[in-house]
């Protein structure tokens, strides 16, 4: 892997790091509170990497719902995605071997820094973007591994834990609104 792609990676998808840190262990904490086993959380993060899926799952099997209403609730929920999808074909069109797992690893928040960020001069696209994808996953599952652990050992008050994935929501939207608001005001004073 090359170094320099990974230290702009890092640096990138430090916003990501604390948003999926935290709302992982919330995730951990909130499987562990509903009855299942610690590891179920990071196993879920590894096979399914679908953050609000993931919550909606848990409280989902915890009520009882058939398996197909959860499959049909859960394909409902993450639809989202092939709009996502659509913007980085392109992008995604030269990438051979990590195709698969680019379209598999694509969350909101990868979406986001892959659409708002230039590949490093000198790094492949393809390195770049498995890079941030791989990153971004390796977040959630250390924050629901943290969370589920403790969850585990400590038994605690889980009042407005589950809140934690709509902060993170609304922590990127305000990023986003800002970015665009400070592009706006660039395009606007180079017209003049």
């Amino acid at each position: 892997m090359n170094i320099h792609c990974l230290k702009v990676a890092v640096r990138t998808t430090i916003p990501v790091f604390l948003g999926y840190i935290s709302c992982g262990i919330a995730f951990g904490l909130v499987t562990v509170n509903a009855g299942y086993p610690w590891w179920l959380s990071p196993a879920m993060g590894i096979l399914i990497f679908a953050g609000a899926g993931q919550f909606l799952a848990i409280q989902l099997f915890a009520a009882g719902t058939p398996v197909l209403v959860i499959l049909a609730t859960e394909l409902l929920l993450n639809i989202r995605h092939i709009v996502y999808g659509l913007p980085l074909i392109n992008q995604f069109n030269s990438c051979r071997r990590s195709k698969p797992y680019l379209i598999y690893a694509l969350s909101d928040e990868t979406f986001s820094i892959l659409t708002t960020t230039e590949v490093p001069v000198g790094v492949k696209a393809e390195e770049y973007y498995f890079t941030v994808s791989l990153l971004d996953q390796a977040y959630w599952v250390s924050g629901s591994l943290i969370g589920g652990l403790a969850g585990a050992m400590i038994r605690f008050d889980m009042t407005g834990v589950d809140f934690s994935l709509t902060a993170l929501f609304a922590v990127l939207t305000i990023d986003q609104i800002q970015k665009f608001v400070r592009e706006r005001k660039g395009d606007q004073n180079a017209a003049f």
